[in-house]
């Protein structure tokens, strides 16, 4: 065959054909369908490198192998991208090796065809999408379906039947036909009648069943069978499940709704579709205060006396219809006897078969009382819940008006802030209820104070915050003695007779303060410094206090810190024996020492670390310290008794029997040689709870006193029943020794009930010889003081008790001024 004809044939196969080298796999030619396929012209073809038409990774792969691996040829489907439109072309891709001349061993050419898949993979992928249609329109359908073939084999199901039937997820991974109709039959109430049912149809292929199945869950089921036809002749069996449950309980409700709505405490109408009333209910009668007779056929329009015209109204309400399918809002009823009310109307439109209004239904509620109640509840949005005070919103209001009257004016006005000053005890101890009363008592008092220009409000708990229209400074200060003085004066309640105390800040408009926040910032600032200076009294704001603010602060930072960097020390007080001058004890006494502050006053950082909490960390400290000397003190042959303060927030604490039993074990050292010193306030909080507390830790042999004894202003009853061991004398009293009678009393009647209940007593604060003989003298057994020596540090102490005995030669009879029980700690 020559040339001609079989460039001819080639140009007209309408496959794709490529003829390429099979050793330098560049193409030697290509026919009209290649050049259609790829968008390429033959004659551009022609020489270029086969590698060019690899659209994939796979096909780059595949000519980029040896050539005996490409000449074994390859039939795949593939992508080949067309040049003109750059699409990618789905192929059905041969590669075939051509032999020829003599050695015909070795392939000479590759023919390589592709045919378009295109309308093929359409047809795929449109055959997939109808399928996921049918499968979601199955899925999507209401009832549950379910396809069976002629022997009751479950074929398809959708995931409406999985819901009504409740199939437990691993039924439907396993397909158990069995277990399923097993796990259906158990959920009808009468199984035994369903089975039998069921298979009746499976006996019958042409038979059509209709059934109502009642579940044990309180279902009702409806359930059709048909035979499922192929070609005329029956091949298997359609089941669907509807779910009519509601169907059945809205025709139960049709039944109540007339009921209903004669019985409805709402008033109801029915309009027609020109809005025109055809019934109302009784309670719409009670409400309009007219008869049905004298309403029905009037536009619902005529109930309502409303700004907006009629066809306004209307209009507006045919909006909320369309995109809502009702409309609510507020209304003024117009009722038969000459008066109106509001009323909340919610009007529903009904619509018939074609979309249109049919009727409409409309539902009243009077608001008479809830508009009562909004403005009940508005006013206690501005008033205390328990004393009918204003709270702080009125009172911001108030001041903000204030403010912008003073700016034009000039006047000035005072803001008072008013803590009762531990009025925690009253609650803790009556009670809250009983201090919510004595908290209306209180403001009663106040409120008697002010002008009624003036505004008393209660913040919360026991504060209270009062604004002095056009006060200065002279006429603040005076109601606050006011206040002072009227809370001085006794209460009465219950038959119980008490007194309040409390502490008063002031600030200054505008001197202290622009804004409400910052003057009561400034007045509590105040305050806060009035607590400071022993309570009970008032002060005016100073800019000065937010400087002593600060260093409070920068003083407790560094007080928390000391600890860890090493400022802290124990240092120990003598305890001698009044007769022989022997030191028969020592208590223990933090003294701080800070680089930036010096040496600091006990007096300064114990009740810091009172108020802070930091008390608790630092009395631990204290204690662990403390007995760890003692047991020094122990092992060299000088065993002495350390006494250790401890204040009610350590004592408190919960494990704290555990955590001194575990020092003491710790450490070696008896029980016996350690004694805690307690304040009456310690004794006095919860005082069952300490009685058995201070039980156990006299189990173990520690030994218990009471510190600053004669100072406090309670009962003594607990002197009998709590396992006390020593009294101190509070060095107030050692003072006036041996001149001032006051003093020469106390101690002697300390003395005596010392004697008389067993204890042992010792003096703080002995200062001189004519001191140290007159409670000699009185009977006194031991004494500390600077007589003896302060306090300390832990090497002095050593070198003083582990020298001579006789200490109390080396002091001299020159009287010192007593220190402050601050100092002690």
């Amino acid at each position: 065959m020559g040339r001609q004809p079989f460039q001819a044939i080639w140009d007209g196969l309408a496959l794709a054909a490529w003829l390429v080298d099979a050793k330098s796999l560049q193409i030697l030619q290509a026919n009209e369908a290649a050049s259609l396929l790829v968008g390429r012209r033959v004659a551009d073809m022609e020489g270029m490198p086969i590698l060019e038409l690899a659209a994939t990774p796979e096909d780059q792969i595949f000519w980029g192998q040896p050539t005996t691996d490409i000449a074994a040829g390859i039939h795949s489907h593939t992508w080949v991208r067309n040049m003109r439109s750059q699409a990618l072309v789905p192929v059905d891709r041969r590669v075939l090796a051509i032999h020829a001349g003599a050695n015909a061993g070795a392939a000479q050419c590759l023919l390589l065809t592709m045919q378009d898949r295109s309308e093929h993979e359409a047809s795929r992928l449109e055959l997939e999408a109808l399928l996921s249609e049918l499968r979601a329109t199955l899925d999507s359908a209401v009832d549950g379906v379910l396809t069976c073939n002629l022997n009751g084999q479950m074929r398809a199901f959708n995931h409406r039947l999985v819901e009504i039937w409740q199939l437990p997820h691993e039924m439907l991974l396993q397909r158990d036909d069995a277990a399923i109709w097993t796990h259906i039959e158990s959920l009808v109430l009468d199984s035994e009648v369903y089975r039998a049912g069921r298979a009746e149809i499976v006996r019958e292929p042409m038979r059509e069943s209709h059934d109502i199945l009642l579940l044990r869950n309180g279902m009702t089921v409806e359930q059709r069978s048909v035979p499922q036809l192929v070609q005329g002749r029956p091949a298997g069996r359609v089941y669907t499940f509807r779910d009519i449950t509601s169907d059945i309980q809205n025709q139960a409700d049709l039944r109540l709704a007339a009921r209903v709505f004669e019985s409805s405490l709402d008033a109801v109408f029915i309009a027609d579709r020109r809005n025109a009333i055809l019934r109302i209910n009784p309670a719409c009668e009670r409400l309009l205060r007219a008869s049905a007779d004298g309403v029905v056929g009037q536009s619902v329009t005529t109930l309502f006396a409303r700004g907006k015209g009629r066809s306004a109204f209307l209009s507006e309400v045919q909006q909320g219809w369309l995109q809502n399918g009702f409309w609510e809002g507020e209304l003024h009823l117009r009722q038969r006897d000459g008066g109106d009310c509001s009323v909340h109307l919610s009007w529903v439109v009904l619509r018939d078969a074609e979309g249109g209004d049919a009727q409409s239904i409309g539902f009243m509620r009077d608001l008479t009382q809830q508009h009562a109640a909004k403005r009940r509840i508005e006013q206690l949005a501005y008033r205390d819940a328990l004393t009918g005070l204003p709270n702080g919103l009125l009172l911001s209001e108030r001041v903000t008006a204030a403010i912008e009257l003073s700016r034009a004016t000039g006047d000035s006005f005072a803001i008072l802030c008013l803590d009762l000053d531990r009025f925690k005890i009253v609650n803790d101890s009556l009670g809250h209820p009983f201090g919510d009363r004595v908290l209306k008592l209180v403001a009663e008092r106040l409120q008697g104070c002010l002008r009624q220009a003036d505004m008393l409000c209660r913040l919360g708990g026991d504060e209270f915050v009062i604004y002095l229209h056009g006060a200065d400074v002279g006429i603040a200060e005076g109601v606050a003695r006011r206040m002072l003085d009227e809370l001085q004066r006794p209460f009465m309640l219950d038959g119980m007779g008490f007194s309040i105390q409390c502490s008063i800040g002031v600030s200054m408009f505008p001197r202290d303060g622009e804004s409400l926040d910052d003057l009561i910032k400034q007045a509590d600032t105040a305050m806060y410094q009035v607590k400071e200076r022993g309570r009970g009294n008032f002060g005016f704001y100073r800019p000065q206090m937010n400087a002593n603010l600060l260093s409070r602060m920068k003083l407790e930072h560094a007080m928390r810190q000391a600890l860890g960097l090493g400022h802290m020390a124990v240092h120990y007080q003598p305890q001698v024996d009044m007769a022989t001058g022997r030191i028969v004890g020592a208590e223990a006494l933090a003294r701080w020492t800070d680089p930036e502050f010096g040496v600091v006053s006990p007096g300064s950082f114990i009740p810091l670390a009172e108020e802070s909490g930091f008390i608790v960390s630092l009395g631990g400290w204290v204690m662990e310290q403390a007995i760890k000397e003692a047991a020094h003190w122990m092992s060299c042959g000088t065993p002495l008794v350390v006494s250790v303060n401890v204040s009610a927030l350590e004592f408190r604490q919960p494990g704290f029997v555990e955590r001194i039993t575990a020092l003491l074990t710790r450490y070696g050292l008896p029980a016996q040689q350690l004694e805690l010193e307690l304040t009456e306030s310690v004794l006095l909080h919860d005082a069952q709870e300490m009685e058995q507390v201070l039980a156990s830790l006299t189990r173990q042999g520690l030994r218990l006193s009471i510190d600053d004894f004669g100072t406090g202003y309670s009962s003594l009853a607990y002197l009998k029943k709590l396992a006390i061991h020593r009294l101190k004398i509070d060095r107030t009293f050692i003072c006036g020794l041996p001149d001032d009678e006051g003093d020469s009393a106390i101690v002697k009647a300390v003395l005596g009930m010392g004697r008389a209940l067993g204890f042992s007593v010792v003096a703080e604060g002995v200062e001189t010889q004519e001191q140290r003989l007159a409670l000699h003298t009185m009977g006194c057994e031991y004494y500390q003081g600077f007589l003896c020596a302060p306090a300390l540090s832990a090497a002095e102490f050593r070198s003083r008790v582990l020298g001579p005995s006789a200490v109390e030669q080396k002091h001299q009879s020159k009287r010192t001024p007593c220190r402050s029980r601050a100092a002690k700690r």
